[in-house]
């Protein structure tokens, strides 16, 4: 049974009893709980019996909502998994941040480990999402992670958008696997890669981007992705600073939907560094940025 999932940014293990209070602290609040069924717990001891049924749902289960830790602080920040929902006769997928942890790409980063977990750990074949229509971040990460809607319905009480995702058509490690085939050691990928690790960002863009325009999802839009990495850093050589952070901000979005190494690039150390320059340049006095990431290439085994 598995015990943790980690990420780079996070931690997430089953709840315990000492979570209590830290989880009040979100699922109390009324923002964070405004697109939730029950809304928000009105008592520490409504959040200590929502806690008890997690732990017994884990017990009955091996899987169920999940504390979310930051990895750094190893402070709870919100809650994400899977609740197997008998009336409904579907397995329940949701994520949940308190708030001063929203526009940080994490709902998107915990909501793909969770995806792969339940296709390729607990072996789920299918799972369901129920999204308030008026939850629009919600509504795109499940739309990245590949989820399709359903129909609109009313769900325990709610008006809701009711969103599915399948194993044979999830984008897992196995399906990106199926579609790698961008060769770094040949032609113009190899050469915008040289360019990249030279500086020469404008010339990286066009190398990269005439293979772009010929291939194919998801390959396409990795590359769209990294073609904005090098546009990023070539404003930023120019000093145009909001066309590098919009262009970081647009590349992570594209980046972080994929696996830890994908087409033999690694992709997070490669979205850990972006976050970094993000977090340099939008600081109020801008601080001075890291150094710019090299593209590390991993072997892939067959």
């Amino acid at each position: 049974m598995r015990a943790t999932i980690e990420t780079s940014r996070l931690i997430l293990r089953p709840f315990e009893s000492d979570d209590v209070d830290a989880a009040f602290t979100w699922f109390g609040n009324p923002i964070v709980m405004r697109f939730t069924p029950t809304g928000p717990d009105t008592s520490i001891e409504q959040t200590k019996a929502r806690v008890a049924k997690y732990q017994e749902h884990q017990t009955a289960h091996g899987f169920s909502k999940w504390i979310i830790l930051d990895r750094r602080l190893g402070r709870a920040i919100g809650d994400s998994g899977l609740l197997m929902l008998q009336e409904y006769g579907w397995i329940d997928f949701g994520f949940r941040l308190a708030q001063p942890y929203w526009g940080k790409g994490l709902a998107t980063e915990v909501a793909s480990v969770w995806v792969r977990a339940a296709f390729d750990d607990f072996h789920i074949d299918r799972l369901t999402a129920i999204v308030h229509p008026e939850n629009l971040a919600s509504i795109r990460v499940l739309e990245k992670l590949g989820f399709l809607t359903e129909r609109r319905d009313t769900i325990m009480g709610m008006n809701s958008i009711v969103f599915s995702l399948s194993a044979k058509d999830g984008e897992t490690d196995s399906y990106f696997r199926r579609r790698m085939s961008l060769d770094w050691t040949q032609g113009d990928l190899h050469e915008g890669l040289r360019c990249f690790h030279s500086g020469a960002f404008f010339e990286a863009h066009e190398h990269w981007e005439s293979v772009w325009l010929a291939a194919q999802e998801p390959e396409r839009t990795f590359l769209q992705g990294l073609i904005q990495v090098a546009a990023a850093f070539h404003h930023f050589q120019r000093g145009n600073y909001a066309g590098t952070i919009s262009l970081l901000r647009s590349a992570l979005g594209r980046l972080d939907r994929y696996p830890a190494v994908f087409t033999g690039i690694a992709v997070t150390p490669l979205c850990t560094a972006i976050r970094l320059w993000l977090e340099a340049l939008e600081t109020v006095p801008r601080t001075s940025p890291p150094p710019v990431p090299q593209l590390q290439l991993v072997a892939i085994e067959s």
